[in-house]
Parts: structure tokens; sequence; C-alpha cells
């Protein structure tokens, strides 16, 4: 998977600890949204398991997310039933989207 590659490249590399600890973070979460995937039995069912599941600290912020963590999760549903391996690019772009919005409402957080 491209995303997990790209976590892993910053987690090792990176040469901020702030954005290797957020890269190993984020490794769990795909990996904990990849299994949801795997058992949801559709985007809906995705929806209303992963949305709570430490996206942001305490996920008091994940609600503001919404509008980036459903293509995510849509992204991540189609990745895990893609055979073709097409899915990869889709599921990075909602993840830089995710990202770069998640960053956002954590900045006016501090």
């Amino acid at each position: 998977m491209e995303l997990r590659n790209y976590l892993t490249r910053i987690a090792e590399r990176a040469e901020s600890y702030f954005q290797q600890h957020l890269a190993k973070e984020d490794l769990a979460r795909v990996d904990k949204l990849e299994g949801l995937a795997r058992q949801a039995t559709d985007i809906e069912a995705l929806q209303k398991e992963a949305l709570y599941t430490g996206w942001t600290p305490g996920d008091l912020r994940t609600g503001e997310l919404k509008e980036v963590l459903f293509p995510l999760f849509a992204a991540m549903f189609n990745h895990v039933r893609d055979e073709s391996g097409d899915s990869d690019r889709a599921l990075m772009q909602a993840w830089i989207a995710f990202h770069e919005e998640r960053i956002k409402v954590l900045i006016h957080c501090l």
C-alpha cells in the first residue's frame, strides 16, 4: 500500500520528532481503518465504525473533519476490495486532503 510506505518513510526519516511521532500514530490509524474496512459490509457501516477512532486527540475535533474523513473511508473501503491495485492513488489523495485539513484544525488548538 502506497500510503503505508509513505508514512513509514516519514516515521523513519523525518528530521522532526513531531513528524516522526505523528507518522507512527498515523500508521496505527491506517492499520485500524484497513481492518475496519475489510470487516464493513458497506461504506455507511464503515463511516459509523471508523469515525471516532482517534483521528484527533481524544476525538475532540474529529467531527470537524468529517468532510475529509468520509472520502478517506470510502477510498480505503474501495482499496481493500480492489484487486488491480489501481486504488492506491485515490487513497493517497484522500489521505493528503485529510492530513492537510487535520493540521489546520490542530493548529487552531495551539
